[in-house]
């Protein structure tokens, strides 16, 4: 029994006993409880209650309150002077409409036109441009419109946009004369592979001067080439000694 209340003693010594830090923390503490107390019961003795006059206001509000018991008059002024207005302007206006001419769609022949002519077709820029003179040269010209799609960068919807707006006149299409162009003249136009331009130069060494389209087709061997070359090609057998 002894033992039992010895313990609880200590427990309760443990319990109410406190060292010097918590000691002088509850003292601080109870400095900053007596110092806001102080400043509560003091606060007070320092503000004056202002009083604010509310005659200006209330005044304000009678006069506005007099004023929305007038009668309106000056909405009705306005309808007597806007109804005789319709009497006084009985004419009514009409605009004209404007009546346009349809111009034919711009036609550009490709064979001829240089670059500021190429820029206004939809979609051409002047890289573009220069792209399309420069694969017109190394052809000779275009037989064709739909050769366009052959330039570099040429898709079907730029090709579309186009398609109605240019046209090829084949008679100013530049040709080879396959009897004597050179080895590099050929190879250099883009519709004559290496081993195509090889066949012809030893047709022309070995039978003899190529007189007309039909042994060009021999010689050319794949109809799809011959069908483009054949439009850039011709045959000056007078020529050849």
């Amino acid at each position: 029994m002894r033992s039992i209340i010895r313990s609880i003693k200590e427990n309760l010594k443990g319990y109410l006993t406190f060292n010097y830090a918590e000691r002088r923390g509850i003292m601080v503490l109870v400095m900053l409880i007596m110092i806001v107390e102080s400043v509560n019961a003091l606060l007070p003795a320092f503000i004056s209650d202002e009083s604010f006059d509310m005659s200006v206001f209330e005044g304000e509000i009678r006069k506005f309150e007099a004023m929305m018991a007038l009668p309106d008059t000056l909405e009705k002024q306005n309808l007597s002077n806007t109804a005789p207005r319709s009497k006084q302007y009985p004419k009514q206006y009409t605009q004209k409409k404007k009546v346009y001419t349809e111009q034919p769609p711009m036609m550009i022949e490709i064979n001829t036109a240089d670059s500021a002519l190429l820029v206004k077709l939809y979609g051409i820029g002047p890289s573009f441009a220069g792209r399309i003179l420069k694969y017109r040269g190394m052809l000779g010209g275009f037989f064709s419109i739909e050769q366009l799609l052959e330039v570099y960068g040429m898709d079907s919807v730029r090709y579309a946009g186009i398609q109605k707006n240019v046209k090829a006149d084949t008679s100013l299409i530049l040709t080879i004369d396959v009897n004597t162009a050179e080895f590099k003249t050929l190879l250099h136009h883009p519709y004559l592979d290496y081993e195509t331009v090889k066949l012809i130069c030893n047709y022309r060494e070995y039978s003899g001067p190529i007189t007309c389209s039909d042994t060009l087709r021999k010689v050319i061997g794949y109809d799809p080439m011959y069908e483009k070359v054949k439009h850039y090609i011709e045959y000056r057998v007078s020529n050849i000694e």
